[in-house]
């Protein structure tokens, strides 16, 4: 891949991370990257192997740019598809090293709103979970507009922030549906949504389909749905963008255990048992205050508070006395 600038050396420094990899450790799941290994299974990992399956139909014979691949596993996934080429992308120097020794694939170090590329480098970009991690959403796009062939395609995703409940560090905007379509919309000619969204799901499966865990094999299935979701109110909106935005891809599902589902519920049972003891104790300390406050009245109106009331009042200004 041609660069405008003299290019990234294929083998980068060995950072303390790839160490911990080589003994059997991979990076350390931050929050801001997806890490497949640490979270295989989880509800995260299903989300995003579904954007890069969705990708991967659009990829064999094109030019590909992962811009702000993470560790590289969605790159790797975009190349097994018959890409002519796969870049990926990331601003952080010891994800890049270790996508490069992981994947073996070309990964270079570089903010994605000043990429190292010739103008229409490239056939497809795809960038998922990036653009609310940016100071300047717009220049972001047009930068990746500029590497994208004149009828190239841009793939990309956000989370939808009405529907996103997570409070995420490292986002600098969410946008809501119509945000992401109207900024979208102001640098591309076309762009059909898509819309991504999470379910439980109840399957029947013959006994390989029940143990297939790996992701990478495709399940047919008769999918139905009882339950529906207005577009607007998806989790996340995936936008195709340029000038053959409405290309067709098939819909994608990808099923995570359900345990996260569990482990929500004992949170929320947890919840609601640590909530019933503080208002336990909390009537406790006002049951206790009341007490209190009615001996205080009773002392008040007794006989023999009203009789020594005279004889308190000059102790009263002693003390206002010698506090002076």
């Amino acid at each position: 891949m041609q660069t405008r600038d003299d290019p990234v050396p294929e083998q980068g420094p060995v950072w303390e991370s790839e160490r911990r990899g080589e003994a059997g450790f991979g990076l350390d799941p931050t929050g801001e990257r997806l890490m497949p290994d640490a979270q295989h299974g989880e509800l995260v990992h299903a989300e995003h192997l579904a954007r890069y399956l969705l990708a991967a139909q659009l990829a064999s014979g094109r030019r590909v740019l992962d811009a702000a691949c993470g560790e590289g596993y969605g790159t790797a996934l975009l190349a097994a598809a018959g890409t002519s080429s796969a870049v990926g992308v990331d601003v952080d120097g010891a994800t890049v090293a270790h996508a490069r020794r992981r994947y073996g694939l070309e990964f270079v170090q570089a903010d994605i709103a000043a990429l190292p590329f010739e103008d229409d480098g490239f056939d497809l970009v795809v960038s998922f979970e990036t653009i609310e991690h940016v100071q300047d959403p717009e220049a972001v796009l047009a930068e990746l507009r500029r590497v994208l062939a004149p009828d190239g395609l841009l793939v990309i995703s956000t989370p939808n922030k009405l529907e996103y409940l997570v409070q995420n560090e490292f986002h600098v905007r969410e946008f809501t549906h119509e945000e992401f379509a109207a900024l979208l919309g102001r640098l591309f000619p076309s762009v059909h949504l898509l819309y991504q969204q999470n379910w439980l799901t109840s399957t029947i499966l013959r006994q390989d389909g029940l143990r297939e865990g790996s992701g990478e094999r495709a399940l047919a299935a008769d999918l139905r749905k009882v339950a529906s979701v207005e577009p607007g109110r998806e989790l996340y909106t995936v936008a195709l963008c340029g000038t053959c935005a409405d290309a067709a891809v098939e819909q994608v599902v990808v099923a995570a255990g359900i345990y996260e589902a569990h482990e929500l519920a004992h949170r929320l049972t947890d919840a609601i048992e640590t909530q019933a003891r503080w208002r336990g104790e909390a009537d406790y300390w006002h049951d206790r205050w009341e007490q209190a406050t009615t001996r205080l009245n009773a002392m008040a109106l007794s006989r023999s508070w009203r009789l020594t009331r005279p004889l308190r009042a000059p102790a009263k200004l002693g003390r206002w006395w010698r506090e002076r």
